[in-house]
């Protein structure tokens, strides 16, 4: 249910908004979410890490957001992202709004870096995703209905002119251990 979110690429069943948070093709989930919620930085971490993780958290927020209207032109996804995933979350947002399509639900972040250098990381997350895609007017779930599941994710985020934003994300829906 999460790669509709956050495309973050996109290439959902049936707009692909849960693919969204998908930029590798993994998987093509459609869902949406109005919550993003995660366990606040270590107080511990450096502030790189603290930044890096601020960055995913506040891209998946940014998809959120432009989901509940399937709104592509929402200036979140620009603050948070770039092409790829920036392209594809729009690409996908843009089908779910033709089709009449908006996200519903909720995400919980467990992001954890595992690769990081000066101008790139990796992070991984097992986001415990609520959402879905519901017809705009009538509020009626779309079809295939998802049960909320733990989706695993990898993201890749780029410095850019002094701030993180995700360049590429990977979801593959409920593929993962809970809280890992």
């Amino acid at each position: 249910m999460v790669a509709a979110l956050v495309s973050l690429s996109l290439l959902a069943g049936c707009s692909g908004s849960k693919g969204a948070a998908d930029t590798g093709g993994t998987t093509s989930p459609t869902s949406s979410s109005t919550t993003a919620s995660a366990t606040p930085a270590s107080t511990t971490a450096s502030p790189t890490t603290a930044a890096v993780l601020a960055a995913y958290r506040a891209g998946w927020a940014a998809f959120e957001h432009a989901l509940t209207d399937a709104n592509p032109e929402d200036p979140e996804l620009m603050a948070t992202m770039v092409a790829p995933q920036l392209t594809g979350v729009r690409a996908n947002l843009a089908a779910d709004q033709q089709q009449g399509m908006v996200g519903r639900g909720t995400f919980t972040l467990h992001p954890k870096i595992t690769s990081l250098a000066a101008t790139t990381a990796t992070v991984v997350d097992c986001a415990y995703s609520t959402s879905v895609l519901v017809y705009a007017k009538t509020g009626k779930p779309v079809p295939p209905i998802t049960p909320p599941e733990n989706d695993g994710v990898q993201a890749t985020l780029v410095l850019t002119g002094g701030t993180w934003k995700v360049s590429k994300q990977n979801v593959t829906d409920g593929k993962c251990a809970p809280g890992s």
